[in-house]
Order: structure tokens, then C-alpha cells, then sequence
């Protein structure tokens, strides 16, 4: 399970399998991550990739602090923001990485 796709309205999550089958894990994503990537469409739009490749790539800790204390406060980050394309791209790497992280440890 590498890529897991999200459906437009963050609802379900899926990936597909090696014979090409879509597999919901809608119930395996805790409540609480699946409310808290509703509001990363915000920040990320329809640019918004859940890949376990991504969290191999290095970034700052200021990234993964930012997606951090956004994921433990509502109301933290999502403000009306513009994040130039390589810091919306880091700030991408470190969503995966706590998403990740939350739906092993589950």
C-alpha cells in the first residue's frame, strides 16, 4: 500500500492493489486523521497526494512542526496563507510522514 487515493470530498480512502482492485480503508484511517486531511484540501487542493514514497524525502523540522501542531489545533494554519510551491511541497512531505505514522500506529 504505497498511494492511497482520497476521494474529492475526503470521504473514502482507497488504494489499489496488484491485481488492480480498489480497496477501501476508510474504517483503518482513525476519525480524526480523515476530519484533519478534510481540512489539508484547504491548504493543498486537489494537489493533495497521500504516498508512503513521500516520506522518504528529507525536510526541515519546522515542516513537520507546522503539520504537527496544525493536525493537534483546529484552528492552527488554516488562515487564509499562500505557501510558495516548494514550501507547500515540504509541507506535503511532512503531512505524509504524520499521516503515515498515524494510520501504522493505529
Amino acid at each position: 500500500m504505497n498511494e492511497i487515493i482520497v476521494s474529492p470530498d475526503v470521504t473514502t480512502f482507497c488504494y489499489v492493489d496488484e491485481n488492480f482492485n480498489m480497496i477501501d480503508i476508510t474504517d483503518d484511517v482513525p476519525y480524526r486523521l480523515q476530519q484533519f486531511i478534510k481540512r489539508c484540501k484547504f491548504i493543498f487542493g486537489d494537489n493533495l497526494v497521500l504516498d508512503r514514497k513521500l516520506i522518504e524525502k528529507e525536510t526541515e523540522d519546522i515542516y513537520e512542526y507546522l503539520i504537527e501542531k496544525s493536525y493537534e489545533r483546529q484552528d492552527f494554519l488554516f488562515k487564509k496563507t499562500y505557501f510558495k510551491p516548494r514550501a507547500k511541497e515540504k509541507l506535503l512531505i511532512a503531512l505524509n510522514k504524520l499521516f503515515f505514522s498515524k494510520l501504522d500506529n493505529k
